[in-house]
């Protein structure tokens, strides 16, 4: 498990991609496995833009559907015998991924089909920028780096979009 502040403290959220999501939220701490997903899910999102560009329709669409299984197997992971700061854990990604997918899902409804779109670009979105080698948080015109200000599994209600 990586500790914030390591070296490889970030790097984990390369891992994202070459393992199971929840098998990935399971071995993390929450700090890492909620940005990491915060992370993946904004560049998810901007490679269904690339692919609607690239021609592929459907590729909105496709997201809103991987991001639907996302919250069942979430609902379904937290339902099971786990640990207390597992179930905080996976409570608060549930609350981060239902917001996500109705963003997602305004998306389709609303047919946002370019980032650069008020609609994504109003979005609060995680990015690894490579060249600062650190998590860049963008929104609109604004850009603040990431402080890695750890706050605990705190309970969250909702996110007001």
């Amino acid at each position: 498990m990586a500790l914030l502040g390591s070296p490889r403290s970030m790097s984990v959220c390369y891992y994202y991609a070459s393992q199971e999501r929840m098998e990935w939220i399971q071995n993390y701490i929450g700090m890492v496995a909620i940005l990491g997903t915060q992370i993946w899910w904004t560049w998810q999102v901007e490679d269904a833009f690339r692919k609607v560009a690239d021609g592929d329709k459907n590729a909105m669409k496709n997201e809103l559907k991987k991001e639907n299984q996302q919250v069942q197997d979430l609902v379904a992971f937290v339902r099971s015998p786990i640990n207390k700061l597992q179930r905080k854990k996976v409570n608060t990604l549930i609350i981060l991924d239902v917001h996500a997918r109705d963003i997602v899902d305004r998306f389709v409804r609303d047919s946002i089909l370019n980032k650069e779109e008020f609609a994504w670009e109003s979005q609060l979105r995680f990015y690894w920028d490579r060249k600062m080698d650190d998590v860049a948080i963008r929104q609109c015109t604004g850009q603040l780096k990431y402080c890695y200000e750890y706050q605990g599994l705190n309970g969250r209600l909702v996110i007001t979009p």
